[in-house]
């Protein structure tokens, strides 16, 4: 491949001499991509076959002067040989330079499809480096989407937590104020029973009084009436004792209208000390445990 690329260099460098041009390496890539579709080697591999172009055309050069001091039959000879070497290495070159084009073409071929794959290989990993981008930015959303659920999650737990707590505040708050109801509906229980129990006792005690009175205005009046029947028997009494029978019968019937308004007022009492009851019976069985002081309130009442 070093000596195809060198004869397309220096068959540029002849081409560019015959034109009146010094062969450079800019001027050896434009005439070689002119004929050819393309360049060859590198530019420091180009610098150094236009270097040995131009150490063969010196080589030429002294080669003609010495021929020049020669004979002109040995001189002539020299150069028909020569002329003849040139051609046969022309012809040689030919040859040579036919396979390394067709070399050249199978190469190129080799290299339109080595770039054609290199051009799928790039599409494809453009697209799968669009499919990657497109993965990662899914991921980091994704992410962002469980970071936020994480966060949420976290901040409801919180809530949750704290909501809990306060409703335990608020249970162990309201168990504290039943205790205290039920300290207070005890208590409320107690005064009752002992106001029914006190006024149980008034209602023996005034029964007992109206007993008391009623015995006592019996014998009054079993006085009295013993009295007028004496009287009648004694018609013939003295009006004095006529006079005191009157006095003593006032005096009774004065003491009768006394223990009359005394047994009223008992009875008045008496009235008003169950209706009391009642009333606290009443609000009692709107209570818990109230249905049963009435039943045990009603029960002591039906006692004789």
């Amino acid at each position: 491949m070093a000596t195809g690329r060198r004869e397309f260099t220096w068959q540029a460098c002849d081409a560019l001499a015959a034109a009146g041009r010094k062969p450079s390496i800019a001027s050896v890539r434009e005439w070689t991509l002119a004929h050819h579709g393309r360049k060859q080697g590198s530019d420091t591999d180009t610098q150094a076959d236009i270097n040995a172009w131009y150490g063969l055309l010196l080589a030429l050069k002294q080669e003609k002067q010495t021929v020049a001091g020669l004979p002109d039959d040995i001189a002539a000879l020299a150069r028909g040989l020569w002329i003849r070497a040139n051609e046969a290495a022309n012809d040689a070159l030919q040859a040579q330079r036919a396979g390394v084009d067709a070399e050249l073409v199978t190469a190129g071929q080799q290299v339109v499809q080595a770039q054609a794959a290199t051009a799928t290989e790039r599409s494809r990993a453009a697209v799968l480096g669009h499919e990657r981008d497109i993965a990662h930015e899914a991921i980091r959303r994704l992410e962002d989407a469980m970071s936020e659920i994480r966060a949420t999650v976290q901040a409801t737990e919180v809530r949750h937590a704290g909501q809990l707590q306060l409703r335990d505040e608020q249970h162990a708050a309201l168990g504290r104020e039943l205790a205290r109801k039920d300290a207070d509906h005890a208590a409320r229980l107690a005064e009752l029973d002992g106001l029914r129990r006190h006024a149980l006792v008034q209602i023996d005690e005034a029964r007992l009084d109206a007993r008391t009175w009623k015995n006592e205005h019996d014998r009054n009046v079993l006085a009295h009436q013993s009295a007028l029947l004496q009287l009648r028997m004694a018609n013939g009494k003295q009006q004095e004792e006529l006079a005191g029978a009157a006095g003593r019968m006032s005096a009774i019937e004065e003491a009768l209208t006394a223990s009359r308004q005394q047994n009223a007022l008992l009875e008045a009492t008496l009235t008003e000390t169950r209706a009391s009851a009642g009333r606290n019976t009443t609000a009692q069985a709107r209570r818990p445990g109230g249905m049963r002081l009435e039943r045990e309130s009603r029960f002591k009442r039906r006692r004789p």
